[in-house]
């Protein structure tokens, strides 16, 4: 059985790995601005509505750098043998 090509490995494993984080880490965000917006009015200044915003800023930092990433790695181009 051949090896893979590097940019192969890059194309089936890798880029589709990280767009699958990109997609789950969406999901949390939303679940968690979906908490926040339906906390209770007495509870939107407490503490734990901090908490959630912080967890929601954190999240789409992340989203941010794995599109980053994803864009650096479309971009590479692997040398030839020879």
């Amino acid at each position: 059985m051949a090896t893979k090509s590097r940019a192969k490995r890059l194309e089936e494993t890798v880029l589709p790995n990280l767009n699958v984080a990109v997609d789950e880490l969406e999901l949390l965000k939303e679940e968690l601005q979906e908490w926040l917006d339906n906390m209770p009015e007495n509870l939107q200044g407490s503490s734990k509505a901090e908490e959630l915003e912080e967890a929601i800023e954190d999240l789409e930092s992340a989203v941010d750098s794995i599109n980053e990433a994803i864009s650096y790695a479309e971009d590479v181009v692997f040398p030839g043998m020879f």
